[in-house]
């Protein structure tokens, strides 16, 4: 099952996106991390049923605020995008985990990091492994994907600025004056 969330149900919602790299961090035990003025936006969270998707995408909202992440809707500019997938399945000591991966996007499109992690839920509720994640797992879920996230943010490397076709212009100006 897949749920994708507007722009403007996203902004709110959460702070995430990652790029390029290719490589991938599994959380565990971060410490909490800060991460203001990278504007992300999440893009998409799949693999859980709705009720839990909607639970978890409004404790991510929260946990990213705490960060001060800058959370953007979708259909405005940000620096990393982000894509998440939730899924449970039981352990082999009977517990039930709530496994999470995050792709973080690039403006130009390519995965920069993969985070993933999960939390132990309680004991399996039979054939349903979604049964044995309650709302202490979820939140513990979204708060450590908030971190993992954060930490990416503060260590990616900052994008190389871009001159605006004025200032080109006006360099191309002042080389011309300068040859006269």
């Amino acid at each position: 099952m897949s749920v994708r969330f507007s722009g403007l149900v996203l902004g709110p919602i959460a702070a995430l996106a990652l790029a390029g790299c290719q490589e991938t961090t599994t959380t565990a035990a971060r410490p909490r991390v800060d991460a203001p003025g990278v504007p992300v936006s999440v893009q998409s969270i799949s693999g859980a049923p709705d009720q839990v998707t909607a639970h978890f995408a409004g404790l991510l909202g929260e946990a990213a605020a705490e960060r001060k992440m800058e959370i953007v809707p979708g259909d405005k500019p940000a620096r990393f995008r982000v894509r998440g997938y939730l899924t449970a399945q039981p352990t082999e000591d009977g517990q039930t985990a709530l496994a999470f991966v995050w792709d973080v996007y690039d403006e130009s499109k390519k995965r920069a990091q993969r985070v993933q992690g999960e939390s132990l839920g309680k004991r399996g509720g039979g054939g349903d492994p979604w049964a044995g994640i309650d709302q202490t797992i979820v939140a513990k879920a979204a708060s450590e994907s908030a971190d993992a996230i954060a930490s990416f943010l503060t260590t990616a490397p900052v994008p190389e600025a871009k001159p605006d076709a004025k200032s080109k212009t006006r360099t191309a100006q002042a080389d011309t004056e300068k040859k006269r």
